[in-house]
């Protein structure tokens, strides 16, 4: 007991008392109590030892109850005790013995002797003095109180370097720093429990209240309301100005703020507004971000075909499609549609992987098929589509396409076509080739005139390039007959040789 010790009183906690001095004071008050007309208190007990309580009723101490309660010890010593219930005076002595006829019928009659009645008396006094010194401990612990720590800071929890040490940020002091954690570290949860301080992860983001020493944590707290969480969608990153940017808000974040995925660092510019974001922030600072759904990639090939080509993801609005193009899209199931002018609507259902490219491959989309159906004026003629013989009609996918007609004789034909329907019929007129010969007209006798379709040309001998065909031709000379025959011109050159008679 020697080793123990109380605090002075419940305001001072300068000095301590130990028990063994408690003991002398508590012996000393109990002969001044005594001095007060209830004798000596160790008397009393060695009386009671010695069972000598069937004495006379001249030594009984004359009844009367004591009046007020006993001052305490004087400040100059070493300790404090407080006031103490005075014990009532014992009742008068009893002279007349049918007075003790009577005490002793009134013993009798409530069934307790004597030495019971000193037994409970002894009993009352050990009672009284244990209680003291249970109530003294009770308000006066003997274990030092745990010093007075300061306010709790935000502190973003950069590492783990093992169960007893944290790599953190303090957001306030703006400064990293090793925090220590020991058995006494309480980690309340997000519910306001306490859990084993060994659940701190790398991106937390808690309240830290320190040791004296600055370097252990008292508490750390996940529940406190000075830190924000919400879970978003649809943000976009500008890298720049260091910014979440949203459709109706936007958050800053902070320099050393931490982006994870699966307990691991990512880049900012690795998100994609697709992303299911956790955010925790600190005076709408946003200082830690774990990525709860993370995203994939949808790439297309072989869309360069396509005309028209569009591209939907789920309920999102179309865009154009590219061939190589990338769509970011969450985790998961997905339905993709494709509309082109030269095919068919194409639905698809895909799961993409987070992190993963999802390869869409469009060459087996279905076209969209026509008919183009020629009407020319000529018969025989050769067809040609795309560079490619054709004949009429000609069943072709949906799409734009140049058609050629040849036929001897006549000038070439072309048209581009755009078959965007079932059926598409076009009017084709050709136009015959203008090729041409030289006819050379002589005569035997000299100053004839030449005549062809009786038109004029000259004097034979000559020569005139004419369309091939056929033609009329005259010679005539005064005196003579005149010379008729017909010519066809259907090569470079052609003669006729006229003779006058």
């Amino acid at each position: 007991m020697k080793d123990y010790h109380f605090q002075e009183n419940e305001q001072d906690f300068g000095l301590t008392v130990r028990l063994d001095d408690i003991n002398e004071k508590v012996k000393q008050f109990q002969k001044e109590t005594a001095e007060d007309d209830l004798g000596d208190a160790n008397d009393f007990l060695n009386a009671f030892e010695s069972e000598k309580f069937d004495m006379p009723a001249e030594n009984i101490p004359e009844e009367e109850e004591m009046g007020d309660t006993i001052q305490p010890v004087k400040e100059e010593t070493a300790n404090t005790i407080a006031p103490v219930k005075p014990l009532k005076k014992q009742p008068e002595p009893i002279e007349d013995e049918e007075e003790w006829e009577e005490y002793d019928d009134e013993e009798e009659k409530f069934g307790m002797s004597k030495r019971t009645m000193g037994l409970i008396a002894a009993l009352a006094v050990l009672a009284c003095i244990i209680g003291f010194s249970v109530v003294r401990c009770g308000f006066h612990p003997s274990a030092p109180a745990k010093p007075v720590s300061g306010d709790a800071s935000p502190m973003l929890v950069e590492s783990v370097l093992d169960a007893e040490e944290v790599v953190v940020y303090d957001i306030t002091e703006e400064e990293r720093r090793t925090l220590i954690l020991n058995e006494d570290t309480e980690v309340i949860d997000e519910q306001g429990r306490s859990v084993a301080y060994g659940g701190v992860e790398m991106g937390d983001l808690v309240m830290v209240e320190l040791d004296k020493d600055g370097e252990t944590a008292r508490s750390i707290d996940y529940s406190d309301g000075t830190i924000e969480t919400r879970e978003l969608t649809d943000l976009k990153v500008d890298t720049a100005k260091r910014r979440l940017v949203g459709e109706d808000e936007s958050f800053d974040y902070g320099e050393k703020a931490m982006f994870l995925y699966e307990e691991e660092k990512i880049s900012p510019k690795d998100l994609e507004p697709c992303d299911l974001l956790e955010l925790k922030m600190v005076d709408e600072v946003v200082w830690s971000v774990e990525v709860l759904e993370y995203h994939g990639y949808i790439e297309v090939e072989n869309a360069k075909n396509i005309k028209d080509g569009e591209f939907q993801l789920d309920e999102e609005e179309a865009v154009p499609l590219e061939e190589g193009m990338k769509v970011a899209a969450r985790a998961g199931q997905h339905e993709v549609m494709v509309k082109g002018s030269n095919i068919e609507t194409r639905k698809d259902t895909i799961f993409v992987e987070a992190g993963e490219d999802f390869t869409y491959d469009l060459s087996k989309a279905q076209e969209k098929l026509g008919v183009i159906i020629v009407n020319a004026n000529v018969t025989d003629y050769k067809l040609y589509i795309n560079g490619a013989a054709a004949e009429s009609p000609a069943v072709l996918p949906m799409g734009e396409y140049d058609v050629v007609i040849l036929k001897n004789g006549y000038n070439e034909w072309s048209q581009h076509v755009k078959l965007a329907q079932e059926s598409v019929t076009i009017h084709a007129e050709l136009q015959r080739d203008m090729q041409y010969g030289t006819l050379t007209v002589t005569a035997d006798t000299d100053g004839a005139w030449v005549y062809i379709n009786g038109e004029e040309y000259g004097v034979a001998p000559m020569q005139v390039n004419l369309p091939y065909g056929s033609y009329n031709v005259q010679v005539e000379k005064d005196g003579y007959d005149t010379f008729r025959q017909s010519v066809t011109i259907q090569s470079s050159t052609a003669s006729l040789h006229a003779t006058l008679e």
